[in-house]
């Protein structure tokens, strides 16, 4: 089956018009900080859950390569939609023409329902230079396509086909921000080794060309592995994401704060169950604990990163502190309280009854807010977080 072909010719000419005004894709959706966009990274489940707003990207693949891709099943289509009118917390948008679309029919209850907007960056397709480079760069690609066996069974493809457009432009983008090492990096491997050129540019679409067009100015979150990879591939250390949002922070978050497995079900529990901002908190607090543990550089194995969040979650820091100045005010009052005399004024009269049992539920509350203000922001977040 396809969809309706006059319902995509108007939808196209509605989104070619939007182009042509120069209105972002950002202005034309309900947004709500901290916003995240899915680059097919990590679990989805627990950034949607943990972000105002998630930017989701439908790309034109067929239905078996989005529930591998997203794993989200076709089944649970009416439920996630019904999940979005609720919560407004999934914002779709097209990553091809609506046309492109016409044989993709699962996907017609997004396109319907919520009119997702093409994805346009922040990049002034106008711009003279990127005019200049569009022409010879999509030609050379073109002619290496032909001579690669690998990258022509691509175009048999729907998937293949907008991966290898995705590329092209991508390409295009570097000599246009001036980033010829990754470029002549992909180029040099196009016909000689294609798989590596494919996953080198995928890997550089996500962490270095998204942040910089990105219109949304969302989180980039980004995995371990994919971080690691990118190291062994050489890609310039200097300009992957230094403070990255890692995805495996929230999948530790969802497991913690659940008893369900990362699905649709698990994230509407964590959402219902706490407040949205004590959830933003604490997901940040732990992401910083995790780059603060390990000394603001990149982790490189994902057990490391398990073992930093279970250490930081687990930490007793604040209590056993509160604990210790508790003992140290006790033991002060007590002499000064020993040493001054009824005539002694106010403060004779104060110190005694600060420390007698009656009130000892206030000095917990003064010891615990001196420990919180000597630990880091971030530790105290978590261990406020784990009270409630």
């Amino acid at each position: 089956m396809s969809i309706d072909s006059d319902f995509l010719e108007e939808y196209e000419s509605r989104e070619v018009e939007a182009l042509k005004k120069n209105i972002p894709s950002s202005d034309r959706l309900k947004l709500k900080s901290p916003i995240f966009n899915l680059v097919q990274d990590g679990s989805i489940w627990s950034q949607i859950a943990l972000s105002g707003t998630v930017i989701f990207p439908l790309h034109p693949i067929p239905s078996d390569y989005f529930e591998n891709t997203w794993n989200i099943s076709i089944s649970e289509f009416p439920e996630l939609i019904q999940f979005i009118k609720d919560t407004q917390k999934i914002q779709f948008v097209l990553t091809a023409h609506p046309k492109k679309y016409v044989e993709l029919d699962y996907l017609e209850p997004f396109l319907q329902e919520f009119s997702p907007p093409l994805y346009s960056s922040n990049l002034n397709n106008q711009d003279k230079k990127l005019l200049d480079l569009w022409a010879p760069c999509q030609i050379e690609i073109e002619t290496l396509i032909g001579l690669s066996h690998t990258w022509q069974q691509q175009l048999s493809s729907l998937a293949g086909r907008h991966a290898l457009e995705t590329h092209i432009k991508s390409y295009i983008c570097l000599r246009y921000y001036g980033l010829d090492e990754i470029a002549d990096t992909f180029i040099e491997n196009f016909v000689m080794d294609p798989n590596f050129a494919h996953i080198y540019l995928s890997i550089a679409e996500n962490m270095i060309l998204y942040p910089i067009e990105d219109p949304f100015k969302s989180n980039l979150a980004i995995s371990i592995e994919t971080i690691q990879k990118a190291n062994e591939m050489g890609l310039p250390s200097q300009l992957l994401p230094h403070r990255p949002t890692f995805p495996e922070v929230g999948s530790f978050l969802m497991k913690k704060c659940t008893h369900y497995p990362e699905s649709l079900e698990a994230c509407k529990r964590l959402i219902d169950r706490y407040n949205e901002n004590d959830l933003y908190e604490v997901h940040s607090a732990l992401n910083e604990a995790v780059i603060d543990k390990n000394d603001s550089s990149i982790i490189q194995k994902k057990d490391e990163l398990e073992v930093i969040l279970d250490n930081v979650w687990e930490d007793t820091t604040i209590k056993s502190n509160a604990t210790a100045y508790r003992y140290g005010i006790d033991t002060i009052c007590g002499i000064v309280g020993h040493a001054l005399n009824p005539g002694s004024g106010l403060m004779a009269s104060v110190i005694p009854e600060l420390i007698n049992s009656t009130n000892s539920h206030y000095l917990d509350q003064f010891s615990e807010l001196i420990a919180k203000k000597i630990a880091t922001p971030y530790m105290a977040t978590i261990y406020d977080f784990k009270k409630k």
